[in-house]
């Protein structure tokens, strides 16, 4: 007698079509989450986050320049971080007025304030069309912001981006502990596959992140719209977030590779205007160091080895290498056939460079360079430079009675060919 009887066959063929069932589940599932795996083991093509769009030198609208009326001013202003409060101090300080004075920032707008704060200071920025360079700190904001955009246009993105600005309001992304933290829990959640999305190095929910996340479009567009680079050719001046070269930092002052070793070809070599616009070009653009985006936001000294370098304490400071060229610029005396120059001096025009980003340094004042960056973030001092008509006449002027001579907190200064300016400060709380 069979030991099968048919009630034992039917179960045994169920549970064989059970266990196959099963086994294709599981099969499936398995490959699906591997296909899954691979797509984000993937080395992912990250756009370009920067937005440079072209944007590294701008030139000045010539119409916000003084020349010719005493009434108009420039106010360039060093680096704000988010300290609302005190650039309100300062533009009362020297009774800014939007008529009739052009403001010009120099970058790093955000970031160490509160989120409030940087928000309140990008949105008077943008909504006055306030011209400015690009900081350091802004670029970050700027690439978060992008990012994000970017993560937003994945689906699933946008719930990713909520969860975690639900999840961690308080967390510091650019603190390593709390970083750590919040490493963890995205490894081991439903979102760890998202990790792969994250550029290497970068960190959600730091502070660029955060005020990245809470600016508006317009924010972004005018943060985007900066360039790294402001110059005036009729004023011979440049403002820069970080600081520039006046030459190659790896070849002598005579090499003829060096912008400033000769005068430039022009149709007509007694037209000093045209001769010190394309030398002045030629610095901005023919030495390496000042096309690369980094280095103009980032620059502090230059090593001895003609490396450039953050730190404020090793190699020479750039702005004294800048002054030290800019000081042997011999202007027009040598354009004659058969002049020959002295060995200290250059066939050039020197121009002045106004710039932020060295707080260590706080206000430093050399003759054809303006540092601005006085530590109101650290609870030091916001400055400005104010130019009028006289910072750009070759005639002694008055400088005004727009801010009071006797004020302790500003200084008359020397500024370009022979005119004169004025650093105002105030306190930071």
């Amino acid at each position: 007698m069979s030991i099968w009887s048919g009630d034992s066959l039917r179960t045994f063929f169920s549970f064989v079509v059970l266990a196959f069932f099963l086994t294709f589940v599981f099969i499936a599932g398995v490959l699906q989450e591997v296909k899954k795996n691979r797509a984000f083991d993937q080395k992912i093509d990250f756009p370009d986050f920067g937005h440079y769009n072209g944007n590294f030198i701008k030139n000045m609208p010539h119409s916000v320049l003084p020349i010719g009326d005493q009434r108009k001013r420039i106010i360039a202003i060093g680096d704000i971080h988010g300290m609302n409060s005190s650039l309100t101090d300062l533009l009362d300080e020297m009774h800014y007025d939007p008529k009739r004075d052009s403001l010009i920032h120099l970058g790093d707008l955000e970031t160490r304030a509160t989120i409030h704060d940087s928000i309140d200071v990008l949105s008077f920025m943008s909504s006055n069309n306030i011209l400015g360079v690009r900081g350091n700190n802004d670029q970050k904001v700027i690439e978060w912001r992008a990012w994000m955009n970017w993560i937003l246009s994945h689906p699933g993105g946008r719930e990713w981006l909520s969860v975690m600005d639900k999840r961690w309001p308080n967390l510091d992304g650019d603190k390593r502990l709390q970083r750590t933290e919040l490493e963890n829990w995205v490894e081991t959640s439903k979102y760890a596959s998202w990790k792969k999305m994250v550029p290497t190095g970068w960190h959600p929910l730091g502070k660029h992140y955060r005020v990245a996340r809470a600016m508006s479009p317009g924010h972004f567009e005018y943060l985007s719209s900066l360039p790294l680079v402001l110059h005036s050719p009729t004023a011979h001046v440049v403002f820069v977030h970080a600081g520039l070269l006046s030459s190659h930092p790896k070849l002598q002052a005579s090499d003829p590779r060096q912008p400033l070793s000769h005068w430039p070809t022009v149709h007509d070599q007694h037209d000093i205007a045209k001769l010190r616009k394309q030398q002045e070009l030629a610095v901005l653009t023919e030495i390496p160091e000042n096309k690369d985006p980094w280095t103009v936001t980032n620059i502090k000294s230059v090593l001895d080895t003609g490396i450039v370098s953050t730190s404020p304490k090793k190699g020479t400071p750039w702005s004294q290498l800048w002054d030290d060229t800019m000081s042997k610029c011999s202007g027009n005396s040598g354009t004659n056939a058969g002049k020959s120059y002295q060995p200290t001096s250059l066939p050039c025009y020197p121009f002045t460079v106004i710039y932020g980003h060295a707080a260590g340094r706080g206000l430093d004042i050399k003759r054809w360079s303006i540092g601005l960056d006085t530590g109101c973030s650290y609870g030091r001092q916001l400055s400005a430079v104010v130019l009028n008509g006289s910072s750009f006449s070759s005639a002694t002027h008055q400088f005004g009675h727009n801010i009071d001579a006797q004020d302790p907190q500003s200084q008359e200064i020397v500024f370009g060919d022979n005119g004169q300016a004025r650093i105002v400060s105030v306190s930071c709380a």
